[in-house]
């Protein structure tokens, strides 16, 4: 395969890992948390940004600034994790099923349920 294309199909496979027979988030929380620690996740968001093709050769500054801010948005919500598992913080009432996002996310885990279902019958 393309090495071009290879890291759009790993997440493009993780989208649609939850939707396998004995998908568990909470060993995908321990497995990243087991394998990252903090810096090597700032340092690793601070590379793909410093080396994405479009970051160094576009001269949209609200392209560049909205990627910025998504990882740093992205780095904040991995320490929150980080957190709530380590101080054992209950989240089973938190509630965001009235954010503008939330309705498009399960649209598009929707989406690639029947996906992944049609090809699961296609292999079986």
């Amino acid at each position: 395969m393309n090495q071009k294309y290879s890291s759009v199909l790993a997440l493009e496979l993780a989208i649609y890992q939850v939707h396998e027979d004995g998908y568990e988030p909470t060993e995908k929380i321990v497995e990243f948390w087991k394998k990252y620690d903090i810096n090597t996740i700032q340092n690793t968001i601070n590379t793909v940004l410093k080396h994405a093709p479009a970051y160094r050769k576009s001269g949209n500054i609200v392209q560049l600034c909205h990627k910025q801010i998504f990882a740093v948005d992205l780095m904040r919500l991995l320490i929150a994790y980080f957190h709530i598992h380590t101080d054992r913080i209950d989240i089973s009432q938190l509630d965001i099923s009235d954010a503008a996002t939330t309705q498009s996310s399960l649209d598009q885990l929707e989406i690639t349920k029947r996906i992944h279902e049609f090809f699961g019958g296609i292999i079986d």
